[in-house]
């Protein structure tokens, strides 16, 4: 399972109650962020859950430049998760968060969206 969102989600509560409701053996990945990543993987180490962080590495700079949460959502969703849980207020003009919705559709995975 992956989690995402803004940077600056502050709402630890909402991701908590939806991570409650996953079976447990989850494995919670994020993208090592502030906000609603490391918000995510501080209430799953709660829950019992396994933490996987993930982060931006060299390959993904050299992909993507500025860019480069473009090849860690990638590496994200190569891992096998089959659901995304994305917190973002306003989705539509997110680029990270969007961006990991788009391709986790794409690729048919679930995706559970929630704002604020």
């Amino acid at each position: 399972m992956i989690d995402a969102g803004a940077s600056d989600w502050t709402d630890a509560e909402a991701i908590a109650r939806e991570l409650a409701k996953l079976p447990l053996g989850t494995t919670v990945i994020h993208g090592d962020a502030p906000g609603a990543d490391s918000l995510a993987g501080a209430a799953a180490a709660r829950l019992g859950f396994r933490v996987e962080r993930m982060a931006k590495n060299r390959d993904d700079y050299a992909r993507f430049k500025r860019g480069a949460w473009k090849g860690l959502n990638e590496r994200m969703l190569a891992s096998g998760a089959v659901l995304v849980l994305a917190f973002h207020a306003d989705l539509a003009r997110s680029r990270g968060t969007k961006h990991l919705v788009e391709l986790a559709r794409a690729a048919g995975i679930e995706v559970r969206i929630f704002g604020a």
